[in-house]
């Protein structure tokens, strides 16, 4: 593989002067990196349905090019630790695959991680669907907005002017003119057709034309334009809101709430000012989560059972999130996080939790103990040590932990 593969400290290390081959440090370099996502089966680079002389052979043929004891007084430099890492994870692919129950345990396991994983993808979807959605109502309502029954901007910005009479000649005005003048010295002044006697309609009580409509503007008409985008586009959102409105009620119905939980959360998001969709949507993706806390719990059980503490610390995570008034789950996590040397802060708050939850229960105040020690906060572990002796007065585990405290305080 070309070293464009490895990161900066990777190429570092390749560059390291140590008693192995360029090729076999590259190897240890991609398993080593690939250990926290690597199934048994991927590690040892057999296939799932790989019989158990398959598996010992892909084993054996590791072991003699990793196994750190080939390198026995060798300068192994930082490679060393990460071949020890890699080969005890290949020791126990082996141990695992080579045994059916356990076998038979750790395909299950893997089966729960790969339903578990599929329910986070299927629900981080909907992000992706809450835009494919909106990009939908958009182009429905752009098309709408341009759609013929549109005003043509180019006649509304510039109406086209009324018809004029057309006018009359130089030779018909000086007619009439000449004829206007001898009927005023005829009528002793008055116009032709007036009345001498009757005095002339005053220039204000004379009719006026009727006036001319108002001519729109640029402006208005745009401002126009963008109402009517405006409008449509809160249609097409509200269409296509119902249609994932629908689309979670038939998920609900056929008992898929995975995916009525993304439906819901399409169409809220479509509608954000819809409490009732909202509450919906809410309701929906608590009962996606208690599904997904199931499978981590599963899988939380089997690492535990194996030592897999990190791994267990986030499994039980992921089932405090999808059940958090489960006082069982708080205390395994933050067991766990305690176990694989994590967050104590955040052991400390689960355990606390579970305490809360189920306060006579001691082996909870056992695991906050444990936290506390962890953390070197003796006389905390020494209170809910006691705490925990007066609800299990013959617990032997516990008067050893207090006789232990006592020495050490």
């Amino acid at each position: 593989m070309p070293d464009a593969a490895f990161t900066p400290d990777e190429e570092a290390l390749l560059a390291e002067t140590v008693d192995i081959d360029v090729d076999t440090r590259r190897r240890i370099l991609l398993l080593h990196r690939s250990l926290d996502r690597s199934d048994h089966y991927t590690l040892l680079g057999v296939d799932r349905a790989a019989d158990k002389k398959a598996i010992k052979r892909a084993y054996y043929d590791l072991a003699a090019k990793l196994h750190p004891d080939r390198y026995f007084r060798k300068n192994l430099g930082p490679f060393k630790s990460r071949m020890e890492a890699v080969f005890g994870r290949l020791s126990l692919a082996h141990e695992t695959l080579t045994s059916a129950e356990k076998r038979a345990e750790y395909d299950a396991y893997l089966e729960e991680q790969r339903r578990s994983r599929g329910i986070e993808e299927l629900l981080a979807d909907a992000l992706a669907e809450v835009k494919r959605a909106e990009e939908t109502a958009e182009r429905e309502a752009r098309a709408a907005a341009s759609s013929p029954s549109q005003p043509n901007m180019q006649a509304v910005t510039a109406p086209a002017a009324a018809p004029q009479p057309p006018k009359p000649s130089a030779v018909e005005v000086s007619a009439a003119a000449r004829r206007d003048a001898l009927a005023r010295r005829l009528l002793g002044g008055a116009r032709a057709g007036s009345s001498p006697s009757a005095p002339s309609m005053p220039a204000a009580a004379k009719p006026s034309a009727p006036a001319a409509p108002p001519v729109p503007t640029t402006a208005g008409a745009m401002e126009a334009l963008r109402n009517r985008y405006e409008l449509r586009k809160s249609q097409a959102r509200d269409a296509q809101a119902r249609k994932y409105v629908a689309a979670g009620e038939a998920a609900l119905a056929s008992n898929d709430p995975v995916s009525a939980a993304n439906a819901f959360r399409v169409a809220a998001s479509l509608a954000p000012n819809d409490e009732a969709l909202q509450k919906r949507a809410d309701d929906a993706q608590i009962a996606a989560d208690r599904i997904l806390a199931d499978t981590y719990a599963k899988q939380a059980h089997y690492e535990e059972k194996n030592g897999q503490w990190t791994e267990a610390a986030r499994s039980w995570m992921r089932v405090v999130k999808g059940r958090p008034q489960d006082a069982h789950a708080n205390e395994r996590a933050a067991n766990a996080m305690v176990k694989a040397g994590g967050d104590l802060h955040e052991a400390s708050r689960l355990a606390q939790q579970a305490c809360a939850l189920k306060p006579e229960n001691h082996h909870y105040r056992v695991t906050l103990a444990n936290v506390y020690l962890a953390a070197g906060l003796t006389l905390n572990a020494r209170r809910e040590l006691e705490t925990a002796a007066q609800r299990a007065p013959h617990d032997d585990t516990i008067q050893a932990m207090l006789k232990r405290v006592a020495k050490s305080a």
